[in-house]
This record gives structure tokens, sequence and C-alpha cells, in this order.
């Protein structure tokens, strides 16, 4: 088995999809990392005819399409059935997230042995790099809004970039289809007694094209994720 397996979902990103798979592909090989890569596919560009080159080039990469219809949890979801680490971190596509952060959530699972590993930007220590000024103060409030109701230690639980180990996901067993992924993979692993540690982590807009999140669809689909695991509805 794998050690780590890093989760990475692609929508139209023809962009960015040759510097991020050679990023983390070149990051890990020097840090001596047991990895692969699992590169899921939802794209009508060229990013696919990318991904199946790169899948060839580079023994650790497993390029996938995604489910149909195409969303950005059911990506998360086909990586983590497809993936073969004991260690599992999503990362975004758009290279947002950062590589020596993920290092510190595959440490903090394997070497201190806590069952999942946050992230937040918005604690001390933590950095957002080119983000609208309005996205932020909204994602810090509602991310207050759900550390008050839930008693999580994270100011930012609505990040999907996080890490986990099998067993976590195996317990967890996330049923989300969009963004309000990384959400339910935080909240439920919580409530079902897995340990965490959280750590501040940076973040940065990305360069090319937009981002893919409806804000005003996303907040509502965050909500009603967070209601039915508050009221322990279809867990």
């Amino acid at each position: 088995m794998t050690e780590v397996s890093i989760i990475v979902p692609f929508k139209n990103e023809k962009e960015y999809v040759r510097e991020v798979i050679s990023k983390i592909y070149n990051y890990f090989l020097a840090e001596k990392t047991d990895f692969e890569i699992i590169a899921i596919d939802d794209s009508t560009d060229e990013t696919w005819d990318i991904l199946k080159k790169m899948g060839k080039t580079y023994k650790r990469v497993k390029v996938i399409k995604g489910w149909k219809p195409a969303d950005y949890g059911k990506a998360i979801r086909k990586g983590f059935k497809t993936a073969s680490g004991d260690i599992l971190i999503p990362f975004n596509g758009d290279m947002c997230d950062s590589l020596d952060d993920a290092m510190k959530y595959i440490k903090i699972i394997k070497d201190e042995g806590y069952d999942m590993a946050f992230g937040s930007r918005y604690m001390k220590g933590g950095k957002v790099i080119n983000y609208p000024s309005n996205k932020v103060l909204i994602s810090k409030l509602g991310n207050m809004f759900l550390r008050l109701l839930f008693g999580i230690k994270c100011s930012d639980v609505t990040n999907t970039f996080k890490g986990f180990s099998r067993k976590a996901i195996d317990i967890i067993n996330p049923k989300a289809d969009s963004y309000e992924i990384g959400l339910e993979l935080a909240l439920k692993g919580v409530r079902r007694g897995l340990s965490y540690k959280t750590i501040p982590i940076s973040w940065t807009g990305r360069k090319y094209g937009i981002s893919k999140m409806k804000l005003a669809k996303s907040i509502k689909k965050h909500f009603i994720m967070s209601m039915k695991i508050f009221f322990d509805i279809n867990s």
C-alpha cells in the first residue's frame, strides 16, 4: 500500500494541469515520500488529453474520469475510492494550496498519530493571498458560525484542503457532491470522535482562469450540510 495519496480534481484547468502535476510529483520525490497522485478530470477542454499524457510519463500518477454529472465533491469521493494511500489529502487543481502545508499534514497523521489534520487560513500564522476581501469576510463569518455551533477547534472548517487517515475516511464515509465536502469531512469526523490538529496554512489565489465555485449556491449547500450534520439527518 502507498503511504500518501494526493487527490487532485481538475475541471477545465489546461493552463494549470502540467504545472500542478509536475510540482506535486517533484516535491514529494525530493521529500523521499512514498506517494501517488490521483488526478480526477471533469473537463470539457484539453485537460483530459494532457492528463493522459502525463499519466504515461509519471508512473505514480493515476488519471481517471469523474462521476457524472460532474461536481467537486464527487471527484474527491472518487479519488478517495481509487486511492491506495494510508494518508489522503485533497489538493486543489489550481495550485492555491501549499505543498509545504501538505507535508505538515502528513507528519501530523503519520508521526503524531492524529486521525485528521486541518488547516486554517485565518488563525495566527495563516495567510490569504490574492483573494477578494468580500469573499474572505463571508468565509470568516460562516466559519465563526460553525465554530460556535459545533465547538470545533478550527477557524476554517469549510476549507477543502485537509489531511485524513484511511481509517478516518472509512468512518466518515462522505456523501457530499459539491464543495461542501470539506465541511462534511471535518464536522462528521469530529462528531464521530476522530482526533485532529489544526495548523496555520497559506492560500494563494489562482493565476489563470476563474474559480468554478458559485458563491451563493455554495453558501446554501454548506448551510444545508451543516444542519444535516447538527441534527444527524441522513448521516
